[in-house]
């Protein structure tokens, strides 16, 4: 099997979890597309280096998830990157070398097998079965989704500030000292005002 060293998680990056080396190194084995390969990285460093090339880091991640979410989950989800739309959840502890971490926009479906596992349905008609009930599947993906609506609406919904530079007050530093000069029209303002 192919082992890549500096590969980052991107929009083909269907699944990934942590396996044991022949050295006894944990690597990530990665499914992109209908090709699977090593990373020679622990997942959660494989997470960290893709999130940095995103201009992010994992602690960051996490932290805004706990923020927007709430603070009463176990195993939250994360954004990789808005603009290519990659959000990822695990299923199970993230620091678990057993943990598969999922991409939500190639997860197509769920099917209890059993109590315990579930079936996930993922692009290209792969499909991936994990020792988790179908409902709490169900759940870290409705989280998931959630995290996806907020950042968006986020986003849309951010002000839209315009700077007029004839109507701000221009600070200029001079010898150390900083003075404030305001634009002829605010001048004029002011003039009446105070007449």
């Amino acid at each position: 099997m192919e082992i890549k060293r500096n590969h980052i998680i991107n929009v083909k990056t269907i699944l990934f979890y942590g396996v044991l080396y022949k050295n006894g190194e944990l690597f990530t084995k990665v499914m992109e597309g209908d090709d699977m390969f090593l990373v020679a990285m622990t997942p959660l460093q494989f997470i960290n280096q893709s999130l940095i090339k995103y201009g992010s880091d994992l602690k960051g991640a996490l932290n805004s998830s706990k923020k927007l979410l709430g603070e009463k989950q176990k195993k939250y989800p994360i954004k990789i990157s808005s603009s290519l739309d990659i959000y990822l959840f695990p299923t199970k502890a993230i620091k678990r070398d057993d943990c598969v971490w999922l991409s939500l926009k190639h997860v197509k479906g769920s099917r209890a097998m059993g109590v315990k596992y579930t079936i996930v349905f993922l692009s290209d008609g792969h499909m991936i079965t994990i020792e988790m009930k179908e409902s709490s599947f169900r759940n870290k993906w409705k989280d998931t989704q959630d995290l996806r609506d907020m950042i968006i609406y986020n986003k849309q919904h951010s002000l839209n500030i315009l700077v007029d530079h004839k109507k701000g007050i221009h600070i200029i530093e001079v010898k150390g000292k900083y003075r404030c000069r305001m634009p002829k029209e605010n001048k004029k303002v002011q003039e009446n005002k105070s007449n």
